[in-house]
């Protein structure tokens, strides 16, 4: 899981580069950077969950909740650089799941400190709107009690609980407002499909997250410059 994740990380990041060979010379970038609160809404998939000794645990249709406003809050940031063309940007998403239909044998199953998507995109700009297409990998802090056996958790911000794992993709349509001279309101529409491998006491768990994702907030444009009357 771990090598597909640096793979599509690779092939992005090399495609990033050939599109900054071919930018055209008249083009003059600029940086903008940008915060969004949001919702989400997971569709059904499959879970399933190894643990050595035990029988595998297959959930045919795994609900999940994010509770995004319940912290630690669901949040995205993007800092993005501008062409002519559109843009290229590293996105966080702070997405969180937690398991609704546990079985039996399973007292705890969440991924709230963090299913991050650490994500590189590239955005199409037309009259109105911006349509967004990016790849990455998964930044994840698990969290579980599978048949009584606690996963280990480290105090406050755990960053030894964190492990990369997996892939995920990102498509979406983007629209700004312009607010004040380089402040602008940012809205943005989103599929995410993302697989990655959670560590669990002597085993792991296979989580495919597909979500719809909302998110709205602010942006500044360091590159605003006043237009000519």
């Amino acid at each position: 899981m771990l090598k597909k994740s640096f793979i599509v990380v690779l092939l992005v990041v090399s495609n990033v580069t050939i599109a900054l060979n071919y930018l055209p010379h008249e083009s003059r970038p600029r940086w903008s950077f940008e915060y969004h609160f949001g919702g989400v809404h997971n569709f059904k998939v499959p879970l399933t969950i190894v643990q050595q000794g035990h029988p595998d645990i297959y959930i045919h249709r795994a609900e999940f909740e994010t509770e995004p406003f319940t912290g630690p809050h669901y949040w995205d940031w993007r800092i993005t650089k501008w062409f002519d063309f559109g843009g290229i940007s590293f996105e966080s998403i702070h997405q969180k799941i937690y398991l609704i239909n546990k079985p039996a044998e399973v007292q705890r199953f969440g991924i709230s400190h963090g299913y991050n998507m650490c994500l590189i995109n590239f955005h199409k700009s037309f009259r109105w709107m911006n349509l967004v297409l990016g790849g990455g990998s998964v930044l994840m802090h698990p969290e579980s009690t599978i048949r009584g056996l606690k996963y280990p958790e480290g105090p406050g911000f755990d960053i030894r609980g964190y492990v990369l794992r997996g892939w995920v993709i990102n498509t979406g349509i983007s629209h700004q407002v312009r607010l004040w001279k380089r402040f602008y309101f940012s809205t943005e529409a989103k599929f995410t499909f993302s697989q990655a491998r959670a560590p669990i006491v002597d085993g792991y768990a296979d989580v495919t997250n597909i979500a719809f994702q909302f998110i709205f907030g602010g942006g500044i444009d360091f590159g605003y410059q006043k237009e000519k009357r």
